[in-house]
C-alpha cells in the first residue's frame, strides 16, 4: 500500500483546514494529492437503481426530472457504498474541496495527527484528506510573529504589576481566550474535490477509550505554579468564609450521621450551594485592576466546573416532556442537568469571546453574504447555540451568497434552480435542527435515547442530501467504487481523478459550496470527532467539544456488513457505563479526549505551562484532583479546602503518593506499618493551613451584621473535620492555649464549642486554665468553684472549699461576709438548686462534683448566718426565726458538719477512702462551737445530737496522733485569732496562690489550719479581709455568740473535750430525766 513519505513536499495552497489533517499527509502537486488506490468507474452506466421511501416522505418537492432531482430517495440500499474514502488511518490521504473559507476558524497549526499508538482502522477507513496550504503556512508565520509581539507587550505590562495582580492577570484565560479573527476565503479551494462528501456522517473514533495523556506531568506543573505557603492570605469576604464554613459543617455532620443514600444527596446539595455562593457577584472580592478577575474569582470558576461535573445540578420538575418519549415522567423522580449541558454552560460563561457568529450577524444584506457565514453556522452548533444557528440559516438569503462566486455560479449570489435547490436543502436542515431534542424539549442528554433517534434522522437526511445532490453522477460512482489494488501498483491517474471531481461539481444539483458545508454540518450534528476537532480553536474547546457531543459509545462499529450489524445490535442491547455511572464515564471521556488532543503534537493544541488556569483545566480533564487542588490553593485556600472536603467525602480525591491514602494512623498501627512522610497535598494539609489563617483573624461579621464569629472559633471547626484525629487535637490544643481568656463569656463559648464538637478534653483544659487564672488573680471564689467543676477537678474544688471553711471556723464567722460575696458564690449559697441545675444542663458531671463538696461549706455558712441573724438584720427588719428556733436550727446544722468531719475516724481508725464534706482537721473548732449548746438553762440539743457529739469526742480521743496534732494546730490558730491582737490571718486569696504540695499529709488530706502558710503574717495585707476590724483583731466582729471567749488563749484540745464531755453528760441526764428516749 502506498505510504506518505516522511518528507514534506510543497502543500496544496489554501486547503480547508491545514491544522485538521489528522495524519498531516503532504501534497505533491498544486493540483491535488497523489492517489493512494486506483479508481474504477461503476459498471452500471446509468448509476445505481433508484430507491423510494426517503426520510422526508411526500412532503418534499420534486425539482424537475424525478429521476435526477428527487430528494425523496433514500440512500439506504440504493447507492453504492459511500464510506470508502472516510476514515483516520496511517498513511491515508484525502482530497479537500472547501466551499467555505479555506483557512481554519481562528487558529493555525501544523495539522492534527492521530497518535501513533492508535489502533488500526478498517480498510475502508485507510484514506485521509490532504489539507496542507502554503497560504496557511504564511499566515501561520504572520500569526506567530504577532503573537510574539503581543507576548512581549504583555511582559512589559506584567513588570509593572504587583505579584498578586500578576497572578490574576496571568490567569485571565477563561474569558479572554481569543478566537482568532476570521480570515479571507481563498478561491483556490474551489478547484479541489473533498472526498468526504460521499462518506457517512459517522467517522472512525479519534479518541481512544481509556487513553491517558503522558505529554505533561500536570502535578509537577501545578506544584511549580504554587507559591510559598507563607504568602497565603485570606482574600475572601467575611460572608464568603462564614457561608463556606456553614456548608462544610453541613457536609461533615451528614457524613458522620446519615445513611449512604442521604449522604449522596447532601453531597450534591452542598456542591450546588457552593457553586451558587461563588456565582454571587456580591460575595467575591473586587479586583484591584478593573477588567481583571480576582484570584478568588479564578478559583471559583475552576472549582465550579469541577463540582458541577461530579455533582450536576438538579433540573426543575416543570421541564418539558421529551418529543420522542411515550412514558410520562414519574412525579417523584429526581433529574440532574446532563453533563454536556454543564460543560456547555461553563464554556459559554467562562471560555468564550467574540467569534464568527457575532461578526456574521452584523451583515445587513443577508448572512450568507459574509465570507465566514458557514464558519459561523458551525461555530454556533459547536457552542450549542442552536437559536443562532437557526437565525443564521433562516436569514442567509442565498441570492447574495458569497460562495456563489467560488462556485462560479454568479458574482452576487445564487439564482434560478441553484437558488431553489439551495433554499430547499437548507430548509430541510432548519426543520431538522428545530426537531433537535435540545430545541424541542430542552433535552441535553446527548448520549440518551432521544438524541440517538435524532442522529438516525441526521444520517437519513445526510444520505438523502447526497442522493439529491449527485445521485445520478457517473463520476460520483467512480470515486465511490475504487479498485483497491494499490499493493499491486495499480492506480488511477491523477488527471482522471481531478476530472471526475470537476465533473461531480458540475453535475451536482446543489451548489458545491453549499453541498460541502451542509455535509460538514450534518457530520458535526452527528457527532463526528473529526469535525468537532476541526471547529475547535484551542485545546480546551477540542477536549470539551469531544465530551459534549459524545454519543456515549466507547468503541466504533463499522457500517455496511452483516458482522457489523450484529455488533451494532449487540451494542444496543449492552448496558453502557455512561448509562449507569455517567459522571465516571464523562470523566474518563474528558481524560481520553485530553490525551488525544495533547498527543497530536499540534502547536495550537499545546498547553501553556505558565498559565495556572490552563494547567488547572488540564488537571480537571485529566481527573488529577491533587493537581487541581494545588492550583486552587494558590488562588484561594477557602475554595481549595472545601473542594478537598467534598472530594474526600465523595471518595474521588486520590492522592498521587501511594495506595495508603485511605488508611489513617490507627490503621497503619494495626498493620505494623510505618508510613513514610507524605509530600503531596491532602484535605488535612489544606484544612490545617486554612485554620492557621482563620486563627489569626479577629472577628468575622456577616453582610447583614447580625452574625459575628471569631476566627479561632472557625479555625477549631475546620480542624474538627480533619481525618487525622491526633493531629487535629494537637493543633486545636495549640490554638486554645494561645487564646487570651478574658472573660467567663468567652470561656463559656469555647467550652461549649468544644463539647459540641466532641472535644471534651479540650473543654476541660480551658475550664481548668480559666479557673487557675481566677484563683491566682481574683477573689471570685464562686466562678473559681464553677470552672473547677467544669474542669472535673475534684481536688481543686476541695482546695478552695477547705480554705473557705478554715477561714469560717478560725474567725468564727461566715466568710466571705454577705456584702462581699461575688454573684456566683452568692447564687450557690442562696439558691443552690437553681444554680446547680443550670450547671447540670451544660455539664452534669461537673454539677454533681460541685454539689457533693459544696454542701459542707454551705452548711457552715448557714450555721453562722443563723447564729448572727439577729445582729446582722437590717434596720426596720425582723429576724426570720425566734431566738430559740434560730438556736435549734443552728445546732442542727452544726451537728451535721461535726458528724461529717468525724466520719473518717470512726472507732479511732482513720479511713482515707471516706469522702467528707469537711476535713477532719477542723473537728476541734467545730466541737468548740458546740460548747454553747450545753449547760444552758433550756435544752437545745436532742438526745441524738448528744450521741453524735459523744461519738465524735470518743473517735477524736482515740484517733491517730497525726490527726490529733492537726486538730490541735487548727484550734490553736482559732484561739490566737480571738485573743492575740497582733495575730494576722492571711486572706484565702493569698493562701490559694501558694502551692499546697507541702500541705499534704499521709492521709492524702492536707491541713491548711496551723500550717506555716496560714500562720505566717509576713507580707500579708489585711485590707481586704471582711472580718477584720481595728487592726485585724477578730474579737471586735459582730457575732451572736463566740465560744472562744470562754476559752483561754493557751487552751488545748483536751480542755475543749473535757468541758464538752461534762456538758454532754449533763444534757443527757436532763434528757433522761425529762423522759426523752
Amino acid at each position: 500500500m502506498f505510504r506518505v513519505p516522511s518528507s514534506s513536499p510543497p502543500s496544496t495552497p489554501d486547503s480547508r483546514r491545514s491544522s485538521r489533517n489528522f495524519n498531516n499527509a503532504p501534497s505533491t502537486t498544486p493540483a491535488g494529492p497523489p492517489p493512494d488506490i486506483s479508481f474504477i468507474p461503476s459498471s452500471t452506466p446509468a448509476g445505481p437503481p433508484p430507491a423510494t421511501g426517503g426520510l422526508f416522505g411526500t412532503s418534499q418537492p420534486n425539482f424537475g426530472n424525478p429521476r435526477t432531482l428527487n430528494f425523496q430517495r433514500s440512500a439506504f440500499g440504493s447507492s453504492p457504498p459511500k464510506n470508502e474514502l472516510f476514515g483516520v488511518g496511517s498513511g491515508s490521504i484525502k482530497a479537500s474541496t472547501s466551499g467555505r473559507p479555506t483557512t481554519q476558524r481562528g487558529r493555525t497549526g501544523s495539522g492534527f495527527r492521530v497518535p501513533t499508538s492508535s489502533p488500526p482502522q478498517a480498510l475502508h477507513a485507510d484514506l485521509e484528506e490532504e489539507d496542507d496550504s502554503e497560504t496557511g503556512s504564511e499566515e501561520e508565520d504572520e500569526s506567530m510573529d504577532s503573537d510574539e509581539d503581543a507576548e512581549a507587550e504583555d511582559d512589559d505590562d506584567d513588570d509593572e504589576m504587583d505579584e498578586d495582580e500578576e497572578e490574576a492577570e496571568d490567569d485571565d484565560d477563561y474569558g479572554s481566550h481569543a478566537r482568532g479573527p476570521p480570515r479571507s476565503q481563498n478561491s483556490l479551494a474551489q478547484s479541489t474535490s473533498r472526498n468526504s462528501i460521499t462518506e457517512p456522517p459517522s467517522s472512525p473514533l479519534v479518541v481512544r477509550p481509556e487513553a491517558k495523556q503522558s505529554q505533561y506531568d500536570l502535578l509537577d506543573l501545578a506544584k511549580g505554579l504554587a507559591p510559598n505557603n507563607e504568602r497565603a492570605i485570606l482574600r475572601e469576604s467575611d460572608q464568603v468564609i462564614m457561608e463556606t464554613e456553614r456548608i462544610a459543617e453541613k457536609l461533615h455532620d451528614s457524613m458522620a450521621s446519615n445513611a449512604p443514600e442521604k449522604r449522596s444527596d447532601v453531597l450534591g446539595e452542598v456542591a450546588q450551594e457552593l457553586v451558587a455562593l461563588w456565582k454571587d457577584p456580591h460575595q467575591l472580592p473586587e479586583p484591584n485592576h478593573p477588567g481583571k478577575a480576582s484570584t478568588v474569582t479564578h478559583a471559583a470558576r475552576l472549582a465550579s466546573l469541577l463540582l458541577n461535573i461530579h455533582y450536576p445540578p438538579h433540573v426543575s420538575q416543570n421541564q418539558r416532556t421529551s418529543t420522542y418519549s411515550l412514558v410520562p415522567t414519574r412525579p417523584d423522580s429526581r433529574h440532574f442537568t446532563p453533563i454536556p449541558k454543564v460543560l456547555l454552560d461553563w464554556m459559554n460563561n467562562y471560555h468564550r469571546s467574540i467569534s464568527e457568529v457575532d461578526l456574521v450577524l452584523k451583515e445587513t444584506r443577508g448572512y450568507s453574504a459574509h465570507t465566514h457565514f458557514w464558519d459561523a453556522v458551525q461555530a454556533s452548533v459547536f457552542w450549542g447555540d442552536f437559536s443562532k444557528t437557526l437565525k443564521l440559516l433562516k436569514g442567509a438569503r442565498f441570492e447574495v451568497a458569497e460562495t456563489a462566486q467560488h462556485d462560479e455560479l454568479g458574482n452576487t449570489g445564487y439564482s434560478g434552480s441553484h437558488l431553489r435547490h439551495t433554499n430547499e436543502v437548507v430548509r430541510i436542515v432548519i426543520n431538522l435542527i428545530e426537531e433537535c431534542p435540545a430545541i424541542a424539549s430542552q433535552d441535553w442528554d446527548i448520549k440518551g435515547h432521544d438524541w440517538e433517534i435524532f442522529r438516525k434522522r441526521i444520517r437519513r437526511a445526510y444520505e438523502d442530501l447526497q442522493e439529491f445532490a449527485e445521485g445520478d453522477s457517473q463520476n460520483r460512482q467512480s470515486v465511490s467504487q475504487p479498485f483497491q489494488a494499490s499493493h499491486f501498483g495499480i492506480s488511477q491517474s491523477q488527471n482522471s481523478f481531478n476530472m471526475s471531481t470537476a465533473s461531480r461539481k458540475a453535475e451536482s444539483n446543489v451548489p458545491w459550496s453549499v453541498y460541502e458545508n451542509l455535509t460538514r454540518l450534518y457530520k458535526q450534528l452527528y457527532g463526528s470527532e473529526e469535525e468537532i476537532i476541526a471547529v475547535a480553536t484551542d485545546w480546551v474547546e477540542a477536549v470539551v467539544g469531544l465530551a459534549i457531543w459524545w454519543n456515549g459509545d466507547e468503541e466504533e462499529v463499522a457500517q455496511g456488513s452483516l458482522a457489523a450489524s450484529r455488533r451494532s445490535i449487540a451494542r444496543s442491547q449492552r448496558v453502557r457505563t455512561v448509562d449507569i455511572t455517567p459522571v465516571k464515564a464523562y470523566c474518563q471521556r474528558l481524560s481520553s479526549a485530553l490525551a488525544t488532543v495533547f498527543e497530536s503534537n499540534e502547536a495550537d493544541f499545546s498547553l501553556d505551562c505558565t498559565s495556572r488556569a490552563e494547567v488547572g483545566l488540564a488537571c480537571i480533564f485529566d481527573d488529577n484532583i491533587e493537581g487541581v487542588l494545588q492550583i486552587l490553593r494558590n488562588w484561594s485556600l477557602v475554595v481549595a479546602s472545601v473542594v478537598a472536603e467534598v472530594a474526600s467525602s465523595g471518595e474521588w480525591l486520590m492522592r498521587a503518593d501511594g495506595i495508603l491514602d485511605q488508611f489513617d494512623q490507627s490503621d497503619l498501627m494495626v498493620f505494623n506499618y510505618t508510613e513514610p512522610k507524605r509530600t503531596g497535598i491532602s484535605k488535612d494539609s489544606l484544612l490545617t493551613d486554612y485554620s492557621n489563617l482563620l486563627a489569626r483573624k479577629g472577628q468575622l461579621t456577616s453582610r447583614d451584621g447580625k452574625t459575628v464569629r471569631e476566627g479561632w472559633e472557625l479555625a477549631i471547626h475546620a480542624l474538627g473535620r480533619l481525618d487525622d484525629v491526633v493531629a487535629a487535637n494537637e493543633k486545636i490544643e495549640q490554638i486554645l492555649n494561645e487564646l487570651p481568656l478574658q472573660s467567663s463569656d468567652r470561656v463559656d463559648k469555647i467550652t461549649q464549642l468544644c463539647h459540641s464538637m466532641d472535644l471534651s478534653k479540650h473543654a476541660l483544659g480551658i475550664a481548668l486554665k480559666y479557673a487557675n487564672h481566677l484563683r491566682n488573680n481574683t477573689e471570685n471564689y464562686g466562678d473559681t468553684l464553677l470552672y473547677y467543676a467544669r474542669a472535673h477537678d475534684a481536688n481543686k474544688i476541695q482546695e478552695v472549699l477547705r480554705v473557705l471553711v478554715a477561714h469560717c471556723l478560725v474567725k468564727s464567722i461566715a466568710y466571705p461576709p454577705p456584702a462581699e460575696l461575688d454573684d456566683s458564690l452568692s447564687a450557690l449559697i442562696t439558691s443552690p438548686k437553681q444554680t446547680l441545675t443550670k450547671l447540670a444542663s451544660q455539664d452534669p458531671e461537673g454539677a454533681q462534683l460541685l454539689s457533693n463538696y459544696l454542701s459542707g461549706y454551705a452548711t457552715i455558712r448557714k450555721f453562722y448566718d443563723l447564729r448572727d441573724e439577729e445582729i446582722l438584720v437590717q434596720d426596720g427588719e425582723k429576724p426570720a426565726h425566734r431566738p430559740m428556733a434560730r438556736k435549734r436550727a443552728a445546732a442542727n446544722a452544726l451537728m451535721v458538719i461535726i458528724a461529717s468531719a468525724a466520719s473518717s475516724i470512726r472507732g479511732g481508725l482513720y479511713d482515707p477512702e471516706i469522702e467528707t464534706v469537711v476535713q477532719v482537721d477542723v473537728l476541734l473548732p467545730l466541737l468548740g462551737e458546740a460548747l454553747v449548746f450545753v449547760n444552758q438553762p433550756k435544752r437545745t440539743l436532742a438526745l441524738r445530737h448528744l450521741y453524735a457529739l459523744l461519738a465524735a469526742v470518743e473517735d477524736l480521743d482515740t484517733a491517730p496522733s497525726m490527726i490529733r496534732s492537726q486538730c490541735e494546730e487548727c484550734l490553736s490558730t482559732a484561739l490566737s485569732a480571738a485573743h492575740d491582737s497582733n495575730s494576722r490571718i492571711p486572706s484565702p486569696h493569698s493562701l490559694l496562690q501558694k502551692s499546697t504540695s507541702n500541705l499534704t499529709t499521709a492521709s492524702s488530706q492536707y491541713s491548711i489550719i496551723g500550717s506555716a502558710e496560714f500562720g505566717s503574717v509576713e507580707g500579708v495585707s489585711t485590707e481586704n479581709s471582711g472580718v477584720l476590724i481595728r487592726g485585724g483583731n477578730v474579737d471586735d466582729a459582730k457575732r451572736g455568740w463566740d465560744w472562744r471567749k470562754g476559752m483561754g488563749k493557751d487552751a488545748t484540745g483536751s480542755d475543749v473535750v473535757r468541758v464538752l464531755r461534762l456538758g454532754i453528760a449533763r444534757e443527757m441526764a436532763r434528757a433522761f430525766a425529762e423522759g426523752e428516749a
